[in-house]
């Protein structure tokens, strides 16, 4: 086998148009390869990338929706280069951002996870890099309390106190950085890794369908003494949810990947807090009358009977 510098792999199902974009995005930042793994969309994305391959463009075929995971790992294993970097299929990397990328894989000899600065089309930036979700997190984030928090941020004495907290300082960390720094985790839209070191822990956990397969990679990879790099100067374009619109926050994929992510790392305290969680967000979306209730009963229950979403 021939190694190269580095391959883009790229996960896609039923997103042909994007992911022809993302992989030719890769290729034109300058990666030696692309890898591209359809996860049974049965439409023309295998044929419209085929008509690519002479670019240099690999196209795989998985014959069973096995998840995100499950379809990055088939790449890694078929890739020939000597870092890997994940991309996800509405994503696009442009200019020098991937060249900063691997450099930064290189400075740690392929030993550790690098991440960009992800924007959205309209240049907002996205969550890219910070703390990994935790049962803190996760409560403030699922009921709501981020929103009653920037209320009171404007109030002088407690913004104050709510601006030096330790998710106050992480997320702005992330989102005001100039410079590389180390961080606790990047996100799965688009980091780099280097093969060996991708390869000694395993690769994605596929017990994760989608969600959360970044943060527990991550987690495994600090836990190994890699470091978890985010470089804000290399920006990734990301539409985010592109194939799963309807499971992209808080919906029956990502609630059953929370649940397990968090019986993972926590024990089973963690999977009955997700549940509990789940739970109370349903309730309150329905006291609201808000038009997500029934997609929140529908996520507590593909969570707690733990239903597979292969297909």
């Amino acid at each position: 086998m021939q190694i190269v510098r580095s391959s883009a792999i790229i996960a896609s199902y039923r997103t042909p148009a994007l992911t022809e974009s993302a992989a030719l995005s890769a290729l034109s930042a300058g990666a030696d390869e692309v890898v591209v793994i359809d996860n049974a969309s049965h439409d023309d994305t295998v044929e419209r990338l085929k008509g690519l391959q002479a670019r240099g463009i690999v196209v795989l075929e998985s014959f069973q929706n096995g998840g995100f995971g499950a379809a990055a790992n088939i790449g890694a294993r078929a890739a020939n280069g000597a870092t890997l970097v994940f991309l996800n299929s509405d994503a696009a990397i442009s200019g020098t951002s991937l060249g900063e990328i691997l450099s930064e894989v290189r400075r740690w000899n392929g030993r550790g996870v690098v991440g960009p600065r992800l924007i959205e089309p309209g240049d907002s930036i996205q969550r890219s890099a910070g703390l990994l979700p935790e049962p803190s997190d996760l409560i403030i984030r699922m009921l709501g309390l981020h929103a009653i928090g920037n209320w009171v941020r404007r109030v002088p004495s407690i913004g104050a106190l709510l601006r030096h907290s330790r998710l106050a300082r992480e997320y702005a960390s992330a989102e005001t950085a100039t410079e590389t720094i180390d961080t606790n985790m990047v996100s799965g839209a688009c980091f780099a890794i280097g093969r060996e070191a991708f390869g000694e822990l395993g690769g994605f956990d596929e017990r994760f369908f989608m969600y959360f397969e970044d943060a527990d990679l991550c987690r495994r990879a600090a836990a190994a003494g890699m470091p978890i790099r985010y470089v804000p100067s290399a920006v990734v374009t990301h539409i985010g949810g592109a194939s799963s619109s309807e499971d992209y926050h808080f919906g029956p994929l990502h609630a059953r990947s929370m649940r397990q992510y968090l019986g993972k790392w926590y024990g089973p305290g963690g999977s009955v807090l997700a549940l509990l969680l789940l739970w109370l967000r349903a309730v309150g979306m329905t006291l609201s009358l808000r038009a997500g209730a029934r997609r929140a009963w529908r996520a507590l229950w593909s969570a707690a009977n733990d239903e597979d979403p292969r297909r």
